[in-house]
């Protein structure tokens, strides 16, 4: 493969996240800001404040509901221990984001009750995106922020030495003093932030560590619902499967594993809620709904500067194209639809129909079928769906097992939360 470093590969997605996320958008890159500053202020080391302000960007990632982002932006949080957990258990399994799916963890915690955990388990940096968060909440939009300077630093020495960390404070309250701060907080871009941290992360990824980076962001999209909790890794496995009957090669297979794990990326600018509706989609909840697709082109679209990527952005972005022109976003017809595009558009299909959904269980599988026969594979491919038929029975394996997996993992991550 190309060579893609960390930081070409992640600064996109979490630009991404922040920009389009529809529970909490700006509020990632707020608190990111104001980390950034205050982690400059207390000299943390480049690798601490590049770990700290990525933290800072995804530190809400667990939130899943409209509920739960509404309790986390009021000023005293009851309950914040899911939505930490679980954005740890999203981030943990990639080895790269250990110690900051270890900051996430704890991102809430009251400094009185550090004190009694054992050394080494909160981090620093947790205290100070603690802090930073807070500040965020506590700007209105309603005056300009700089009228609300004194306001907000005399709320959070309220609870200096109790809530809040006093170094952390400390210099939050030097860095408070300067128009600057709050001006970057409002302004302030991600790729901006990013520029004034020298990436000593920045390695280049191997093929095994690019999948599980995306396996990583695929978890942030699924797991905000138990019905999706394994739709993108069955979807990946089945593209990956598929590919091996039309003898991709090892590394184009791959690609469409990524793909999978990456297709539905654009569904973290779509309302929770209707992932989760108990019955069928009105015609405006549907069109908002196939947002999802275009979201997914856009989120991708900077990584299309690697050659070796374009493909896969490509079979991500038109995973809901049709061979007839019905399809969406783009409306494209079979002349544009390469193999890799359609193999990923049955596969999605094939783990839709099989999975469970809030207003329907997952179909027996001579009934998916059936549907792939008679109204799908004529839209897509009919010579590509042929194929698949002839190996269903395995396809249905790799769905069971796909489940099994996938469903263990979220119940585990959501026990613990």
């Amino acid at each position: 493969m190309d060579k893609l470093s960390l930081k070409e590969l992640a600064v996109p997605m979490i630009k991404a996240i922040d920009s389009f996320n529809y529970l909490l958008r700006s509020h990632h890159r707020r608190t990111a800001v104001a980390s950034y500053h205050i982690g400059k202020k207390l000299g943390l080391s480049n690798d601490h404040l590049l770990e700290l302000v990525i933290a800072a960007s995804l530190h809400d990632i667990g939130a899943l509901s409209v509920q739960e982002r509404d309790m986390l932006i009021q000023e005293d949080v009851t309950n914040p221990q899911p939505h930490c957990l679980m954005g740890f258990h999203m981030l943990k399994s990639f080895d790269v984001f250990r110690d900051i799916a270890q900051i996430i963890k704890h991102h809430h915690i009251i400094y009185k009750d550090s004190l009694n955990i054992k050394e080494g388990e909160v981090l620093f940096a947790s205290h100070i995106i603690h802090l930073a968060d807070r500040v965020d909440v506590l700007v209105s939009t309603d005056k300009h922020i700089l009228s609300q300077k004194n306001a907000v630093t005399e709320k959070i020495q309220e609870k200096v030495g109790d809530v809040f960390h006093p170094e952390v404070f400390e210099s939050f309250k030097e860095v408070a003093k300067t128009d600057i701060f709050w001006i970057d907080i409002n302004n302030m871009s991600v790729s901006q932030l990013f520029k004034k941290i020298d990436f000593s992360l920045d390695f280049e990824l191997s093929l095994e560590n690019t999948v599980e980076f995306a396996l990583t962001i695929s978890r942030i999209i699924d797991f905000r619902s138990k019905f999706t909790a394994s739709h993108s890794y069955t979807v990946a496995h089945l593209a990956e499967q598929i590919g091996k009957y039309f003898r991709f090669d090892e590394e184009r297979c791959k690609k469409l594993l990524i793909a999978g794990y990456l297709h539905d990326i654009g569904k973290i600018g779509i309302d929770p809620g209707l992932i989760e509706k108990n019955g069928s989609l009105t015609d405006d909840e549907f069109n908002m709904m196939k947002l999802h697709a275009y979201y997914t082109g856009q989120i991708l679209s900077e990584l299309n500067t690697s050659e070796w990527f374009r493909e896969i952005v490509t079979w991500a972005e038109h995973h809901h194209e049709k061979s007839d022109g019905t399809g969406y976003p783009h409306g494209i017809g079979k002349e544009k639809l390469d193999n890799g595009t359609k193999i990923l558009a049955f596969a999605d299909v094939i783990a839709a129909l099989l999975e469970d959904r809030p207003y329907r269980k997952g179909m027996e599988l001579e009934k998916a079928f059936s549907i792939l026969r008679e109204e799908i594979a004529p839209k897509i491919s009919s010579k590509i769906f042929q194929v698949i038929e002839q190996n269903k029975e395995e396809i249905n394996q790799v769905v069971i097992r796909c489940k099994e997996y996938s469903l263990n993992e979220y119940n585990s991550d959501k026990s613990l939360s």
